[in-house]
């Protein structure tokens, strides 16, 4: 019965490769006709059992650019069966006019290839920026009496502490026709945190002149403290033609005399950021370096349980801020309660939902206690602590570990010298007959006493993993871990470099997550050494693995491109990392 009680639990927190029978896979967009200069969201949906769901392939996309890619992911338990969901989303924009196929994503699964259906794009010209009136005022559209491009980048803060939210903004301002879609080429964020950027559009009016303004707005948070330095971004475009340049201004005007088609490459000035620490004035004890400003709220799946009946606690944090500080919340004191891990069950933009396991012991009214987050709010220069309200349940049942009385134990007592009697009956001796009295006997029969002995032992070993869903967790995380380095040895193999990295990232996560036995893949370096460091490993150890992020990050965000060399080197590493894991 307990094992039965245990296993929608041991599902919920295991981060390892376990199927459902089948999955959902889809691609869609937001829309199949565009104009040449604006952008659209590609993307692919795989659904099914399991925490961990197969890698998607997808090709090339040349006749494509890609800005940005995003990722999303829920966790629902529903009956003891966990479904997961993750969403993948592209943001792309035509190169040029045309007629276009995104061919179909694929993923394997369980020796079958699943294929998405191809998806057709249409690209239609721009509209003449000259065509478009801008404000409510305006009664006649703008004809502008000269051709202009410029670029912009700013930061919303030039002062920020460490692990607050700030976005940097790549603005494209033109008023001529494009030859093709501009090329980005995105700075160097070495030092931040990148999380993702989106693109959107508006048309503005500057000095009397009519403009398309193309933004591309990046999400950053810094890593460390100090002076940073955002490089300069580039764009490359393309133009088909242009009237004869006005005086040059203010702006970067860079298009006198030029001729049909012309290519230019328009950059951007560097950006300084001054990068200061969280105060140690006021500090709470539980702070864990979120920062933003978040509120709180807890929900349980149901109120009047049986003991031995598991209860899910879900917590949403949501706010404005940095969610990716957010990685644990705290809990009060929960006597009388068997607790399990917390796992980040989904996490957006501007939420993130927690979800944790308690199963009662003892019957009665009880409380699932209350559970706070502390963090630093950046706009008020100060540490603020939220709590949930305690949540209450009504328990029936019988204690699964009821104490021990006098009357009892007397008991006990009487039976154990009832056993100490019966072991002084020679059982052997009268029974003792021409068999028993030949050695051949115990050649016969000492495979199946072996046998027997063997299997006690791998009876006790099973049922010390399942009364221990940590040494369980770890086991299987390893079969995982040696499943995702198969994986990336196929990918590097077959040349596709980039999802072979994100799979040896995955790997390197999973051996983070079994030596700090924390869920690490939202948490900051700092906070995942410390972890490190509590669990008894060498600053050595330490400075290896925190190496080993950062050259991650550089291949991820660095406009580099991953060859066959360093994508081995990385995967070799990881591999060493494997064979010296604890078990």
């Amino acid at each position: 019965m307990f094992k039965k009680i245990l296993l929608p639990a041991a599902l919920l927190f295991s981060s390892v490769t376990a199927y459902a029978d089948a999955v959902y896979f889809e691609a869609s967009v937001n829309k199949r006709t565009v104009s040449l200069n604006e952008s659209f969201v590609y993307s692919i949906t795989v659904n099914g059992g399991g925490v961990n769901l197969p890698e998607h392939k997808m090709d090339a996309l040349p006749d494509f650019n890609r800005f940005g890619k995003s990722a999303s992911q829920s966790i629902s338990v529903i009956n003891g069966k966990t479904s997961v969901s993750v969403t993948h989303s592209y943001t792309l924009a035509p190169k040029r006019t045309g007629k276009f196929t995104i061919q179909p994503a694929e993923i394997a699964f369980n020796g079958k290839t699943y294929l998405t259906e191809s998806i057709e794009i249409e690209v239609i010209p721009a509209q003449s920026v000259q065509n478009i009136p801008v404000g409510n005022n305006q009664q006649q559209p703008l004809q502008n009496t000269s051709g202009k491009a410029f670029v912009k980048a700013s930061v919303d803060k030039k002062t920020a502490y460490e692990n607050e939210k700030l976005v940097y903004k790549f603005s494209f301002y033109t008023n001529v026709d494009l030859a093709s879609n501009p090329e980005y080429y995105p700075p160097d964020f070495s030092g931040f945190w990148n999380d993702g950027s989106k693109l959107k559009s508006h048309f503005e009016v500057v000095d009397g002149l009519n403009y398309r303004v193309d933004e591309m707005e990046t999400v950053l948070y810094p890593v460390g403290t100090g002076i940073k330095t955002i490089l300069p971004a580039k764009l490359k475009v393309s133009v088909m033609d242009f009237s004869a340049s006005s005086i040059a201004d203010d702006f970067f005007n860079f298009f006198a005399d030029m001729k049909n088609g012309q290519t230019k490459v328009l950059e951007t000035n560097a950006i300084e950021i001054k990068v200061i620490p969280v105060p140690q004035e006021g500090k709470p004890s539980d702070f864990s370096g979120a920062i933003g400003d978040f509120k709180i709220k807890a929900s349980i799946d149901k109120k009047d349980v049986n003991t031995n009946e598991p209860v899910t606690l879900t917590v949403i944090v949501s706010g404005s801020g940095n969610m990716k500080s957010v990685s644990n919340i705290n809990f009060g004191v929960y006597d009388s309660f068997k607790k399990y891990d917390t796992i980040i069950a989904n996490a957006s933009g501007n939420s993130k939902k927690f979800k944790t396991i308690f199963i009662p012991l003892m019957p009665g009214e009880k409380e699932i206690p209350a559970v706070s987050l502390s963090f630093f709010n950046p706009v008020k220069k100060q540490y603020e602590t939220i709590k949930t309200s305690p949540q209450k349940i009504t328990v029936s049942g019988m204690a699964v570990y009821p104490k021990e009385n006098v009357e009892d134990k007397s008991k006990i007592n009487m039976v154990r010298k009832d056993i100490n009697c019966n072991k002084h009956i020679k059982t052997l001796e009268m029974y003792k007959g021409y068999l028993i009295e030949k050695p051949a006997f115990y050649l016969i029969f000492a495979p199946f006493i072996i046998l027997l002995v063997l299997s006690a032992c791998y009876k006790m070993y099973v049922d010390k993993i399942s009364r221990n869903p940590l040494k369980k967790l770890k086991v299987s995380h390893f079969a995982g871990i040696q499943k995702l380095i198969k994986k990336a040895e196929v990918e590097i193999s077959e040349n596709n470099f980039e999802a072979a990295m994100n799979l040896v990232y995955k790997a390197l996560i999973e051996i983070i997550n079994i030596e700090t036995s924390v869920v690490s893949d939202n948490l900051q370096r700092d906070k995942i050494a410390y972890n490190l460091r509590v669990k008894g490993a060498n600053d050595e150890k330490i400075a290896e693995i925190i190496n080993m992020l950062e050259r991650f990050d550089f291949y991820k965000f660095a406009s580099v491109n991953l060859d066959k060399d360093s994508a081995n080197a990385l995967l070799n590493d990881v591999k060493t990392l494997t064979l010296n894991l604890k078990k």
